[in-house]
Protein backbone atom coordinates (compact mmCIF):
# COMPACT_ATOMS: atom_id res chain seq x y z
CA UNK A 1 0.00 0.00 0.00
CA UNK A 2 1.28 3.14 -0.56
CA UNK A 3 2.01 6.27 1.63
CA UNK A 4 -0.78 8.41 -0.53
CA UNK A 5 -3.94 5.51 -0.26
CA UNK A 6 -3.22 5.40 3.20
CA UNK A 7 -3.18 9.10 4.04
CA UNK A 8 -6.71 9.45 1.74
CA UNK A 9 -7.95 6.60 3.87
CA UNK A 10 -7.11 8.50 7.69
CA UNK A 11 -7.77 11.55 6.56
CA UNK A 12 -11.47 10.47 5.56
CA UNK A 13 -12.07 8.88 8.76
CA UNK A 14 -10.85 11.70 10.63
CA UNK A 15 -13.48 13.52 8.54
CA UNK A 16 -16.24 11.82 10.68
CA UNK A 17 -18.36 13.07 13.20
CA UNK A 18 -18.99 9.78 14.82
CA UNK A 19 -17.21 7.00 16.14
CA UNK A 20 -16.35 3.73 13.75
CA UNK A 21 -18.20 0.63 13.92
CA UNK A 22 -16.84 -2.85 13.78
CA UNK A 23 -17.31 -3.37 10.17
CA UNK A 24 -16.00 0.72 9.58
CA UNK A 25 -12.30 -0.55 11.63
CA UNK A 26 -12.49 -3.66 9.70
CA UNK A 27 -12.75 -2.38 6.14
CA UNK A 28 -10.08 0.21 7.36
CA UNK A 29 -7.37 -1.97 8.11
CA UNK A 30 -8.30 -4.28 5.26
CA UNK A 31 -7.51 -0.70 3.05
CA UNK A 32 -4.30 -0.20 4.87
CA UNK A 33 -2.80 -3.21 5.56
CA UNK A 34 -1.86 -5.19 8.99
CA UNK A 35 1.39 -3.67 9.98
CA UNK A 36 0.03 -0.05 9.25
CA UNK A 37 -2.91 -1.14 11.49
CA UNK A 38 -1.39 0.31 14.75
CA UNK A 39 -0.64 3.62 13.75
CA UNK A 40 -4.23 3.61 12.14
CA UNK A 41 -5.38 3.07 15.88
CA UNK A 42 -3.73 5.06 17.40
CA UNK A 43 -4.47 8.11 15.19
CA UNK A 44 -8.06 6.94 15.39
CA UNK A 45 -8.15 6.94 18.72
CA UNK A 46 -6.37 10.19 19.55
CA UNK A 47 -8.93 11.65 17.37
CA UNK A 48 -11.18 9.86 19.49
CA UNK A 49 -13.30 8.12 16.97
CA UNK A 50 -12.90 4.44 18.81
CA UNK A 51 -15.10 3.84 21.34
CA UNK A 52 -14.33 1.48 24.05
CA UNK A 53 -16.22 -1.52 22.91
CA UNK A 54 -14.36 -1.12 19.47
CA UNK A 55 -10.86 0.21 21.05
CA UNK A 56 -11.29 -3.80 23.51
CA UNK A 57 -11.07 -5.66 19.88
CA UNK A 58 -9.25 -3.27 17.57
CA UNK A 59 -6.38 -3.01 19.94
CA UNK A 60 -4.99 -6.64 20.38
CA UNK A 61 -5.78 -7.24 16.98
CA UNK A 62 -3.68 -4.20 15.49
CA UNK A 63 -0.78 -5.62 17.68
CA UNK A 64 -1.61 -8.99 16.26
CA UNK A 65 -1.82 -8.21 12.44
CA UNK A 66 1.57 -5.58 12.75
CA UNK A 67 4.90 -7.93 11.60
CA UNK A 68 6.84 -5.74 14.39
CA UNK A 69 4.41 -4.07 16.69
CA UNK A 70 6.96 -2.37 18.98
CA UNK A 71 8.84 -0.94 15.46
CA UNK A 72 5.42 0.46 14.53
CA UNK A 73 4.40 2.51 18.21
CA UNK A 74 6.32 2.34 21.45
CA UNK A 75 6.01 0.34 23.98
CA UNK A 76 4.78 3.61 25.69
CA UNK A 77 1.87 4.11 23.56
CA UNK A 78 0.66 0.18 23.50
CA UNK A 79 0.42 0.35 27.29
CA UNK A 80 -1.69 3.40 26.29
CA UNK A 81 -3.88 1.61 24.20
CA UNK A 82 -3.88 -1.37 25.82
CA UNK A 83 -5.06 0.80 29.14
CA UNK A 84 -8.03 2.37 27.08
CA UNK A 85 -9.11 -0.65 25.83
CA UNK A 86 -9.50 -2.08 29.18
CA UNK A 87 -6.81 -4.88 28.43
CA UNK A 88 -3.79 -6.19 30.02
CA UNK A 89 -0.77 -5.50 28.08
CA UNK A 90 0.61 -8.25 27.03
CA UNK A 91 3.80 -9.73 28.73
CA UNK A 92 6.42 -7.67 26.50
CA UNK A 93 4.86 -4.46 27.56
CA UNK A 94 5.11 -5.05 31.09
CA UNK A 95 7.92 -2.95 33.00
Amino acid sequence: MSQALYEITVNALLDRDRPLDPAEWDAAVARVGGNRAPLLLAELDDAGLLGPELLAVAVPAAWKLADRPLDRLSAVRWRELYAAAGAEPRTELRT
